[in-house]
């Protein structure tokens, strides 16, 4: 996996080097440069040995479906319109978890174990989400 620019503590934003991949149509996630465990949610301190050496890194945004769950009903502004939309959760190639959702445009119904891949959705203002599409 690439590794990203930036470290913990060098950049004004903690998810920066995230926002920039993503902008790029690439899935980045933490990695533990002490012992190569990627991470996720975001974090300051590797949740498998403890280390703090925590950069950004590639991923390949491919997985399979761990859990998944229909949303009927909001209050977000950014689902209007989008209902219903099933939440998934991934277990990402780099065996990490990554909560997420469906793209809009997925209406095929979706079983644990399906494999997917990583796409992006930009919200109203524009900015790109990680959402996943069922693979063929």
């Amino acid at each position: 996996a690439r590794t990203l620019v930036w470290t913990a503590g060098t950049s004004p934003h903690p998810l920066l080097a995230a926002q920039q991949a993503a902008e790029r149509g690439v899935l980045a996630l933490q990695r533990c440069e002490s012992c190569d465990t990627y991470l996720a949610p975001v974090r300051s301190r590797c949740s498998s040995c403890g280390g703090t050496r925590i950069a950004w890194a590639e991923a390949s945004g491919s997985g399979r479906v761990w859990s998944h769950g229909r949303l009927q009903r909001s209050f977000l502004p950014e689902h209007e319109g989008k209902l219903p939309l099933t939440l998934v959760w991934v277990e990402l190639d780099e065996r990490v978890r990554f909560a997420s959702r469906l793209a809009a445009t997925e209406h095929a119904p979706v079983h644990t174990g399906d494999r997917v891949s990583v796409v992006f959705e930009p919200l109203a203002d524009g900015t790109p989400v990680p959402v996943f599409r069922l693979e063929a």
